[in-house]
């Protein structure tokens, strides 16, 4: 063979072997990279990369290596490297339960906002006064004119004596609802036509047509105050209450809301 092509392909196959080797070095680097460990600040970057909504907190869960995530007020964990989203549910196993299940409840219950009645535009609600307007004995209300438990609310109502309500109708259960909420709140007497439909009467409506952007900003009060369903209450103090609850425990709540 001659010694100059015998060379050059020697050399040839030993740049191509570096070559190689640089090539998988160059592979292998972004691997290694991927195994370190990075700050909270890098991991909430990715997370919300995915989910694309901003991390409202991060910090180390129970289990090594492991942090979680509070996203849209959900939670979901990753690990330190940023290779791996777990969306589930964390058991702790000696006590069989579910240690998301109770952060997603701390979370909700510190984050929650608190309702002042001071600042809410009371012109966007139904104002019924039960007997007299007395200090203290006020509630705010969220309600569906198509929901039982509503209905079933001012019956209980009727046991609570001197009280001020001001209602936000919300449509929480559709088209009809909302065209209920619409006649409703373009009658001459909201409140009488109110009351009628939770009494299940027809109500008192006169087809007028009316401004009805108040509707749309009760829907946004709902969800800013994170209310789900109806009926949902607030007292003059700040003290929610969610459901349908018999007259003593409205009490207790106006009782504990001006002291």
């Amino acid at each position: 063979m001659n010694i100059a092509i015998f060379r050059s392909r020697t050399l040839r196959t030993a740049f191509c072997g570096a070559a190689l080797a640089c090539v998988s070095f160059l592979m292998a680097a972004p691997a290694a990279a991927q195994n370190v460990a990075l700050d909270a600040q890098a991991l909430s970057a990715i997370v919300e990369r995915l989910v694309g909504a901003k991390v409202e907190s991060i910090a180390p869960s129970p289990v090594a290596g492991l942090f979680e995530v509070i996203v849209n007020g959900n939670i979901v964990y990753i690990d330190s490297t940023g290779n791996h989203l777990v969306d589930g549910q964390l058991v702790e196993v000696a006590t069989r339960t579910s240690v998301t299940a109770r952060r997603k409840q701390e979370h909700e219950v510190a984050t929650m906002p608190v309702l002042d009645i001071a600042k809410l535009d009371l012109a966007d609600a139904i104002k019924t006064v039960k007997g007299r307007e007395m200090p203290g004995r006020v509630l705010v209300t969220f309600e569906d004119p198509r929901c039982g438990f509503c209905k079933r609310l001012h019956q209980t109502l009727n046991d609570v004596p001197d009280l001020v309500l001001y209602t936000f109708p919300v449509s929480f259960l559709g088209p009809q609802s909302r065209a209920m909420n619409e006649a409703i709140w373009c009658a001459s007497d909201r409140s009488k036509a109110w009351n009628e439909v939770m009494k299940d009467m027809p109500p008192s409506l006169d087809g007028a047509k009316c401004d009805l952007q108040a509707l749309d900003r009760n829907t946004e009060l709902a969800n800013k105050f994170r209310v789900k369903g109806t009926p949902t209450m607030f007292t003059i103090g700040g003290v929610r209450i969610d459901g349908a609850v018999g007259a003593p425990a409205i009490e207790q709540a106006l009782k504990a809301s001006i002291r």
